[in-house]
């Protein structure tokens, strides 16, 4: 067996990538009887954000070339992504990504109080339709980021900008390509 380390260059709390990367990838290790789940861990920057996260697999010798292929297709991983596996890096991802980071502190209280973070993540994702979804969200002490994952950054922001623009919980906001 052969330990294999997946880098993901996604912010992901442990719960989300439990259940958008790991669950899958268990599945997928026992059904093949390839191998499986060792392990998952999540790299948090000073401030508590989430920077990357890994997954460690256990693979059964005869069956690394096959895995190291079926993650290299999978399109949700993001750009900028790797695979550890003998002490050599495989760059893989293909999927771009966009935080909105939303102030949490400055804008009027009575904003806070009429509108809800739900309904806006709500917006956002009917407007970007099945280009993307939300991967993950950070709850920082003076934003909250909102991190979604999808085939182009540009066409990501293109689509949420109107409501960025007018929405009251987006005032004072920014955005930043993460993948």
């Amino acid at each position: 067996m052969t330990e294999l380390t997946i880098e993901l260059n996604a912010k992901l709390q442990p719960k989300h990538r439990r259940e958008m990367f790991e669950e899958p990838l268990e599945n997928v290790l026992l059904q093949t009887n390839a191998g499986e789940l060792l392990g998952g861990g999540t790299l948090q920057s000073a401030t508590g954000e989430i920077k990357k996260c890994d997954i460690t697999l256990g693979v059964n010798d005869d069956w690394i070339e096959k895995i190291l292929a079926y993650l290299q297709r999978i399109k949700i991983i993001p750009k900028g992504s790797k695979i550890i596996c003998n002490q050599e890096i495989t760059p893989i991802g293909q999927a771009e990504g966009l935080a909105i980071y939303l102030n949490g502190t400055d804008l009027p209280t009575k904003v806070y109080q009429t509108n809800d973070i739900n309904e806006l993540i709500s917006e956002l994702q009917d407007a970007l339709g099945e280009k993307c979804f939300m991967f993950s969200w950070w709850e920082g002490g003076t934003e909250t980021a909102l991190y979604f994952y999808g085939e182009s950054y540009l066409e990501l922001y293109e689509s949420v900008k109107h409501i960025l623009d007018i929405h009251p919980l987006c005032k004072l906001s920014h955005t930043k390509q993460i993948a």
